[in-house]
């Protein structure tokens, strides 16, 4: 069994017995099924689970039902588990299939008989109101693909390894050379293997052969592309334009996603929720861009300037022939791979909560992300997939402009941990705790920094 890092937020919801029901939300396949019921089999003694998807008529049920009691009863029927009080966990699967059922919420919590964990793909779901659950009743929770550390896990790095890494990353301290070649082999599989569930299990149940799993990987675009015929309306043809056109723009001069590629009457203003279909829906990830380098970023970002990421590098990875997936397991230096080491931080970043943004320095060249931190400035990344690692224009325009009160930079690359001056240099595998390195901030932060951990501003100089 994949161990996932949702488990640890499942447990803390069960344990904070907030007397409110859990939303997790997420792309298809990510194994946010699996996750619940492996959490709901080990919590409690009885679990009563109902896919909506696949049993159409409990679906129907449940949305007529007339009140609690009534829900709870055609609950019974149709989960053929008894259900006790105090010791049941019901929990309802592709909600968003059935989105009535979400305005039964506040009554079954204050019902307070059982515990209710809710799951879905958000397809399009936005104009269906799954989303307009009754504020107050609901904790709200996105799982997204399995991030590079929860890969690490998968394949057998110890967690031992994994501590090291990021202590010698607050450090500053280089990583032993062994581990760090180590850690790059194993950052080129992900580049290849990518966190869907099943891509991951494949490579480790064959270990690691890899030709099965561009296989799962091609079934998966397949099925993404299929649910926006499905369930994106009279918009399908154009979200799917936006799906198809994905790869080629990430590799396509800087990488900024040109609308006109989807049609030549398309604009931003007609298309953006064509846009945000794939964002809500887990599919794709957008990257905004902001004018001024300055705190909070989203005060200077611009919507119509973006980069469309695919959520997943491994899904990515297989849209692209095959010598692209060769070249990037087998360190290749003769193709550019720099969108798809950006389209990796995109996902790390995301996992961890951090907002996506990147900066177009004049004069100088781009900063591919650029992210809030808990001091009140910013921080730009640029992430280098060559040899050339120490030649970043953007990063020190930026760190020479005093207005900017910008005091260090961040280059990620197949370089060891090093610092030089304002630019601290991290390997790229080191991603997935960048938020804890850098002393990130992300929605959910109150703007201070209760874990205990160092940033980027404690290390000496």
């Amino acid at each position: 069994m994949l161990r996932r890092k949702i488990t640890g937020e499942l447990h803390a919801w069960r344990q904070a017995r907030t007397g409110k029901a859990l939303f997790l939300t997420g792309a298809r396949q990510i194994g946010k099924s699996t996750a619940v019921r492996e959490f709901s089999h080990r919590e409690y003694s009885v679990t009563a689970e109902i896919n909506l998807y696949e049993n159409k008529a409990a679906a129907r049920a449940l949305a007529h039902a007339d009140n609690a009691q009534d829900f709870i009863s055609r609950i019974s029927l149709f989960s053929h588990a008894t259900l006790i009080p105090g010791e049941t966990i019901i929990f309802l699967d592709e909600v968003q299939e059935q989105p009535d059922v979400m305005t039964m919420v506040k009554f079954l919590v204050e019902d307070g008989q059982f515990d209710y964990i809710l799951s879905g793909s958000m397809l399009g779901t936005e104009l269906k109101g799954v989303r307009s659950y009754p504020v107050g009743s609901v904790i709200e929770k996105t799982m997204r693909p399995m991030d590079f550390e929860e890969f690490c896990w998968a394949i057998g790095v110890q967690p031992s390894t994994l501590d090291m890494i990021r202590e010698h990353c607050m450090s500053g301290e280089a990583i032993d050379p062994h581990i760090h070649q180590a850690m790059m082999t194993n950052f080129r599989s992900y580049l290849v293997v990518g966190g869907m569930p099943e891509a991951v299990q494949d490579f480790v149940d064959h270990y690691g052969n890899l030709s099965t799993v561009r296989a799962l990987q091609n079934e998966l675009n397949r099925q993404y592309r299929l649910d926006i015929s499905k369930y994106a309306g009279s918009r399908s043809l154009q979200v799917q334009a936006v799906f198809d056109q994905m790869p080629l723009q990430l590799i396509d001069g800087n990488g900024r996603f040109s609308v006109s590629s989807i049609g030549a009457n398309a604009r931003y203003e007609r298309n953006q929720q064509d846009f945000l279909w794939l964002v809500d829906a887990g599919v794709a990830l957008k990257t905004n861009c902001v004018t001024e380098p300055k705190s909070p970023l989203l005060r200077t970002s611009q919507s119509p300037k973006f980069k469309l990421y695919q959520s997943d590098i491994g899904m990515l990875m297989a849209r692209y022939p095959i010598t692209t997936a060769r070249a990037a397991y087998l360190a290749d230096p003769s193709p550019n791979l720099g969108a798809l080491y950006e389209n990796v931080i995109a996902q790390e970043l995301a996992a961890q909560g951090v907002p996506l943004y990147y900066y177009m320095a004049k004069k100088h060249g781009e900063v591919d992300f650029i992210a809030d931190t808990a001091d009140g400035t910013a921080i730009p990344f640029e992430v280098k997939s060559g040899r050339s690692y120490r030649v970043h224009a953007a990063i020190d325009a930026i760190l020479n402009n005093p207005e900017y009160r910008i005091e260090r930079g961040v280059v990620l690359s197949r370089s060891n941990v090093e610092r030089d001056g304002a630019v601290t240099y991290l390997p790229i595998y080191a991603s997935w705790c960048l938020k804890e390195i850098c002393g990130l901030l992300s929605p959910d932060d109150d703007g201070h920094d209760d874990t205990g951990s160092f940033s980027l501003t404690t290390i000496p100089v």
